[in-house]
């Protein structure tokens, strides 16, 4: 636990340092300004792609540029000889980053709908997707030696998991194949944030995130010890 809240400490340093914590309320601020400046775009559709873009930002991004930094400042070289385990790193970058997710979320909805949508699936849909994305970021940021090379699989990440469950909930193209999306189930969740939606839709969500998240934790611990740990190729 000790090790844990000293790389909770860090990370937060970390965030500051290099301005993440800016950069994400900054985004909220602006997204605002721009559905105040353009009415047309304040609707439900545009505020579920907000809620989903925001953690993917915070989870794909910024979890790729924290350890990209590390290494370069051989940081993690320095934390790998230490007892502390790899689990206690991913959780520390999971627990920040998640945190500064569910508060560009309250932001956002506070200033767009004040107190008035679904605490309940905000939450759950921004913790569960965060951290799947998180995850996500550890399994491409391990394999890269540069931002450069990093930010081409994110893009390309960032366009496969956005485009298909969008295309869906704008009705351009509904087919029952988008649920094998994870991302599907992101957009499930943060519908419900401004309406009700079906119990059997909510449980899908929820248990089909937590299995891309053990399924990820399994697959992005595994590159991470082999290709940072050990250095592997």
């Amino acid at each position: 636990m000790s090790q844990l809240k000293a790389m909770l400490k860090w990370d937060f340093i970390l965030q500051s340092r290099y301005k993440i914590i800016h950069i994400s309320i900054l985004s909220v601020v602006m997204y605002y300004l721009a559905l105040v400046a353009i009415p047309s775009a304040n609707n439900e559709e545009f505020q579920t792609l907000f809620l989903f873009f925001d953690p993917t930002i915070i989870g794909i991004m910024f979890i790729g540029a924290l350890v990209l930094f590390e290494k370069t400042e051989n940081t993690l070289q320095s934390l790998i000889v230490t007892p502390m385990e790899t689990r206690t790193y991913f959780l520390s970058k999971i627990i920040s980053l998640t945190t500064l997710a569910v508060i560009s979320a309250l932001l956002f909805l506070f200033l767009v709908h004040g107190l008035e949508f679904n605490y309940v699936y905000m939450l759950t849909g921004v913790v569960l997707t965060c951290v799947f994305l998180i995850l996500v970021g550890f399994l491409f940021v391990s394999r890269c030696n540069s931002i450069n090379e990093y930010l081409l699989m994110m893009m390309l990440a960032f366009l496969l998991l956005l485009v298909p469950p969008f295309l869906y909930s704008t009705g351009i193209y509904e087919h029952v194949i988008i649920y094998l999306w994870p991302t599907q189930a992101s957009f499930i969740l943060f519908d419900g944030v401004f309406a009700d939606i079906p119990l059997t839709e909510s449980v899908y969500a929820v248990g089909y995130l937590l299995f891309w998240i053990l399924g990820c934790y399994y697959l992005s611990n595994k590159a991470f010890y082999k290709y940072i740990v050990l250095g592997g190729k």
